[in-house]
């Protein structure tokens, strides 16, 4: 069964978890990063969305994010997390789906997924993102 974008946005309700406080927003970038990346590396794209889900029941468990450790979370600068492709059941393409969680909003904001390849701009589209996102809500 392949993923879609829709199932992003329709996994992670908050009325699926019972103490659910965090909520999921999406980049422009990564709505448009999503479609090409799915198609060309699905099962990728499902590993890290699946790694996504385990991210995201740990927040809604009341864990904070920078206590969630595991294998597949990978700390950069920003406070941005990147969620790769990690346990899945063969090896696949390294995989990052890049992600921002804004506490004081409890969102956890997907800003982009890539490759090792676009590695470089896609930590270039988060640097971006989150400090638009940080001027935005300081009202500058």
């Amino acid at each position: 069964m392949r993923r879609s974008r829709a199932f992003l946005l329709d996994t992670y309700s908050p009325m699926e978890y019972s103490s659910c406080v965090w909520w999921m927003g999406e980049s422009d970038i990564f709505a448009r990063r999503l479609r090409r990346y799915q198609k060309r590396h699905p099962d990728e794209t499902l590993a890290v969305l699946d790694n996504l889900d385990t991210f995201m029941r740990a927040l809604n468990s009341g864990v904070r994010p920078a206590q969630i450790q595991a294998g597949f979370v990978h700390r950069e600068p920003q406070s941005v997390i990147a969620i790769d492709q990690s346990g899945a059941p063969r090896k696949l393409r390294e995989t990052r789906l890049y992600c921002y969680p804004c506490e004081p909003e409890e969102t956890v904001y997907v800003i982009t997924i890539g490759d090792k390849n676009s590695q470089h701009a896609d930590l270039q589209d988060c640097r971006e993102f989150v400090e638009r996102l940080r001027t935005e809500s300081s009202g500058g």
